[in-house]
């Protein structure tokens, strides 16, 4: 009898320090929470590129952290509707603006891209496609961009565009950054893939128990991991995280972003439209001004490798339909408000060229 109570009061006593322990890991993963929002919270709309702006461009991220997702086949992902202050997003999960006044239905035309395309750091009226819109005052212009996206989902959201009886006049792909942002991590191991694998390999197929752990990480320790990885990240000794540099998947996310060019341009020319093809401007490539800006420099070289094997590839191939923006923010403006997005300004200087392209083939073909 002596003996049991002996050991009841051992159970207890354990019962009750693992409990306190717990609140402790709790209260400790809170508080490291606060720490990373403070650390990590949006500040982008302080950045010089908006000066003058500020107040709009708080509300402009404001809109952007407060939208949401569905799965959608085959892309993987798509927005659910919103309507924000400047963000405005329709049923079909695509972001729209406001035609110009008295716009024909003709021609169609339809961007495909990332965050990018999509327009974060923009209000709807000053998107890449809103204002390719507005500058040629005619036709319909539809805005697929989905954040994250690859070149590889746009080809499949294009291939659900033709597939659902949609029609297109002329199609533009503005990709690159995703192709090697998301797939040169080295836990993306297999290629074609997107940003989310690993995710969705958890999420999916880890069962019952990768939900209880997923449950206990939120809990007690995500967090308090957040902050010791913020915290190596700072030092010269931090842990590789990308491995595109100098290697063959360096090659293979350059070659497989060409090919689903390549296979979009078949699509789109054999349903009778025109393609255009974009290798968009990165921080890590020319000479934009990025002194406002800490960059990512191993994240650097794999995106200039990634993006010196496309323009190789681009240069033998000699395709018209091809054109590199890359350098497109070579210069003094504070234009970039992180590694890859851009303010209004850099998105009028995108969409001008893409008019001057659009232009001069419209020009070409009534020659003809």
């Amino acid at each position: 009898m002596f003996m049991m109570k002996k050991i009841l009061s051992y159970l207890k006593s354990i019962t009750i320090s693992v409990v306190v322990f717990l609140i402790l890991l709790a209260i400790t993963n809170w508080a490291a929470g606060i720490y990373m929002a403070k650390k990590g919270g949006e500040k982008r709309h302080l950045l010089p590129a908006y000066q003058g702006e500020q107040e709009y461009a708080e509300a402009i991220f404001h809109d952007y952290h407060s939208i949401a997702h569905r799965y959608k086949p085959f892309a993987e992902w798509q927005m659910l509707p919103y309507q924000g202050k400047t963000l405005s997003i329709n049923e079909q999960g695509l972001r729209t603006h406001t035609p110009p006044a008295g716009a024909s239905a003709n021609p169609v035309i339809h961007f495909f891209g990332g965050s990018t395309m999509w327009g974060e750091g923009s209000d709807d009226a000053h998107t890449i496609p809103a204002l390719v819109h507005q500058k040629l005052n005619t036709g319909t212009v539809i805005n697929h961009g989905q954040l994250a996206y690859n070149s590889r989902q746009n080809l499949d959201a294009l291939i659900s565009m033709y597939t659902k009886g949609e029609t297109a006049d002329v199609v533009i792909f503005y990709d690159g950054v995703n192709d090697a942002a998301f797939r040169c991590p080295n836990e993306i191991q297999e290629l074609p893939g997107h940003r989310l694998i690993p995710l969705f390999h958890k999420k999916i197929y880890g069962g019952a128990r990768q939900f209880v752990l997923t449950v206990l990480n939120n809990l007690f320790t995500e967090n308090i991991l957040l902050v010791i990885q913020y915290q190596q990240s700072k030092g010269d000794n931090r842990p590789s995280q990308y491995d595109c540099l100098n290697s063959d998947k360096g090659k293979s996310v350059a070659s497989m972003l060409v090919k689903n060019w390549e296979m979009a341009n078949e699509l789109v020319t054999s349903k009778g439209g025109k393609f255009i093809a974009v290798l968009q401007p990165v921080a890590y490539v020319g000479s934009p001004r990025i002194d406002h800006l800490e960059l990512n420099a191993e994240l650097g070289n794999n995106f200039r490798f990634v993006y010196d094997e496309v323009q190789k590839i681009i240069s033998t191939q000699n395709q018209p339909w091809i054109h590199n923006f890359s350098q497109a923010f070579n210069g003094e403006e504070y234009i970039y408000i992180d590694f890859c997005h851009v303010t209004k300004s850099g998105n009028e200087i995108i969409a001008n060229r893409l008019v001057d392209l659009l232009l001069h083939d419209t020009a070409q073909t009534d020659v003809k």
